[in-house]
């Protein structure tokens, strides 16, 4: 599911195309590297939504790094200065090939990352569009050779690439974090609650009765400030990437049972806590 920052727009691939980055054993592409040991206590939203993240981190790492091959491949041309006056047919013949040259070198490094076809499945002329604009596209597609002033633009749109892949890698890191964090703290509320709720009402005395009830609701608040925390994140996401059209969440939880993971976690969760508090509740109401 890889994306494509430039000048504040996010080129988005269908989104059949994340069935196609999945690897074996149903895991996404990158999912068995970013994930950490230890998650078996984590709900199957969140496994799922970290291998989403993950299958992400993967793509945009390779885009980024077929940028950066690209570009030094440019670098490596050697730019051609057309004069005024008739061109040999010697000179005239070089101006052709070094324009072919940085089209090959793009097809070569960054249209043929693995996931591009399954997931673009776009021509020549509308990727240099998409990454680098009309106007430098055209200069490539129909120049009359590579000048030190295209060569020049093609590495600075290159680079602005680059660190765009980089500024969503980072967010995508903020976004592995928020879920490790959220699950962790919903683990921490399960296990609380299992101990809360170990043992029958009935044998309870009012006193123990009243501290459960107090346990369930300060389980219940605790669970209030894993969300508030939560949609933070997700409002900074939308600041983070201000040229995306849609929500972050949305775009690479799609293919989840929730676009809001986390979220729905913790209704989940809510709903347990609030069946043990009713069910204290009525407890108490009877040994009154």
């Amino acid at each position: 599911m890889g994306c494509v920052l430039y000048d504040d727009r996010l080129r988005l691939p269908p989104r059949s195309a994340v069935d196609d980055c999945r690897g074996e054993a149903g895991h996404r592409c990158g999912a068995d590297e970013w994930r950490p040991n230890g998650r078996e206590a984590m709900s199957e939203r969140i496994d799922d939504a970290l291998d989403a993240v993950a299958a992400e981190r993967a793509t945009i790492s390779a885009e980024r790094d077929a940028l950066s091959a690209f570009d030094r491949r440019v670098e490596e041309l050697e730019a051609v200065t057309v004069s005024g006056g008739p061109s040999l047919l010697a000179d005239q013949r070089q101006s052709d090939r070094s324009l072919e040259r940085v089209r090959t070198a793009y097809a070569e490094t960054l249209m043929a990352v693995p996931h591009y076809e399954s997931e673009y499945d776009d021509t020549l002329a509308e990727s240099l569009a998409a990454e680098f604009g009309d106007d430098l596209a055209a200069a490539l597609l129909s120049g009359e050779a590579l000048t030190p002033t295209i060569r020049n633009a093609v590495r600075a749109a290159a680079a602005a690439a680059q660190n765009e892949r980089e500024e969503f890698l980072d967010v995508l890191d903020r976004e592995a974090a928020s879920l490790e964090a959220a699950a962790a703290d919903i683990d921490e509320v399960r296990a609380e609650l299992r101990a809360l709720d170990d043992g029958p009402l009935s044998a309870q005395r009012f006193d123990e009765l009243r501290r459960r009830w107090q346990g369930v609701r300060d389980l219940e608040a605790r669970v209030d400030g894993i969300g508030r925390r939560r949609q933070e994140t997700i409002r900074s996401h939308r600041s983070d990437l201000p040229g995306v059209p849609t929500d972050l969440s949305e775009y690479l939880y799609a293919d989840l049972s929730s676009p809001y993971p986390v979220l729905a976690t913790l209704a989940t969760v809510g709903e347990r806590l609030t069946g043990a508090r009713r069910r204290v509740e009525r407890e108490l109401a009877a040994t009154a």
